[in-house]
């Protein structure tokens, strides 16, 4: 699919990269590699950082989010439509409203279509449908949502707190992690829980949107790997999100609320609140 780089109606290579507006879908093509997914900020080292991203070149699903390093030999290019932005959205859109997994699995529509607006460009999916090549969108669908003939028996609530769970586990004394919660009010309800690792409170709230679990985040916050005490690991945590919360004006209630909610479901472990943003610092998390 390299031969798209050609069309400048749909793709405009980018000759500064510090011009990237937010939500805008970018392609790196280049040393064997083809990807691309939706732009979300720059980290400290002025990486780009990407959500859903794809694998152009091999027609799949490659992660949730991401850091692009941009190397010798790479083009980063930048699609000119955009979902919301173009009149071109409805009739991209129609196109996956029509599929038929898609009208098979009504329960995954929302975040199908938020994944699709959040990989793809309307123009791109149009330009696909043109060359007959729709596999390069619905076999990363496929893939991500465990459907046609990727599918799986999942149990979704499972692999959310598993998720959680490995990035608790993989956690060294003195790493961190961000997180988004949804702390329900009763505490026999069950509390959610979601990380893509390092990345902003934003950044992984927008991936979430695309996941099969997705749900409406209430607290974010930081978890951070204390030590191990009696063989069982321990994280302070805070709930100093400024996008979720009140940051450094975050109280130690608040963060009381999330470890008693962690620990009603991660019971292996032990929590410990602290306030404002006491578990990571007030720079920005990458």
């Amino acid at each position: 699919m390299k031969e798209i780089l050609t069309k400048s109606d749909i793709i405009i290579p980018l000759d500064d990269h510090r011009t990237i507006e937010r939500g805008s879908i970018i392609r790196r093509v280049g040393n064997d590699k083809d990807q691309q997914g939706c732009f979300m900020n720059y980290d400290d080292s002025g990486d780009m950082i990407l959500v859903n991203v794809i694998d152009i070149q091999n027609k799949s699903f490659l992660a949730r989010a991401g850091i692009l390093k941009i190397s010798s030999g790479d083009t980063v290019y930048q699609y000119t439509s955009k979902f919301g932005k173009d009149p071109l959205s409805a009739d991209a859109e129609a196109l996956v409203r029509e599929w038929p997994l898609f009208r098979k699995n009504e329960s995954l529509q929302e975040s199908m279509l938020y994944f699709v607006r959040t990989s793809f460009a309307p123009g791109l999916i149009l330009y696909l449908k043109k060359r007959d090549c729709m596999d390069y969108l619905f076999v990363p669908l496929q893939q991500k949502f465990k459907i046609g003939r990727f599918t799986e028996t999942v149990d979704w609530d499972v692999v959310r707190k598993e998720s959680f769970r490995e990035k608790l586990s993989s956690l060294k004394s003195g790493e961190h992690l961000t997180y988004i919660a949804m702390i329900p009010r009763i505490k026999s309800y069950s509390a959610f829980f979601y990380s893509i690792g390092t990345k902003p409170h934003q950044e992984t709230q927008m991936s979430l949107r695309s996941e099969p679990f997705n749900f409406v985040p209430t607290h974010g916050g930081h978890i951070k790997a204390s030590r191990n005490k009696n063989d069982i690991k321990e994280f302070l945590v805070d709930a100093g999100s400024n996008f979720l919360g009140k940051g450094t004006k975050a109280s130690l209630q608040s963060a009381k609320e999330i470890t008693d909610a962690m620990k009603r479901t991660y019971k292996e472990y032990n929590f410990i609140p602290v306030e404002g943003r006491g578990a990571f610092g007030e720079e920005q998390s990458y």
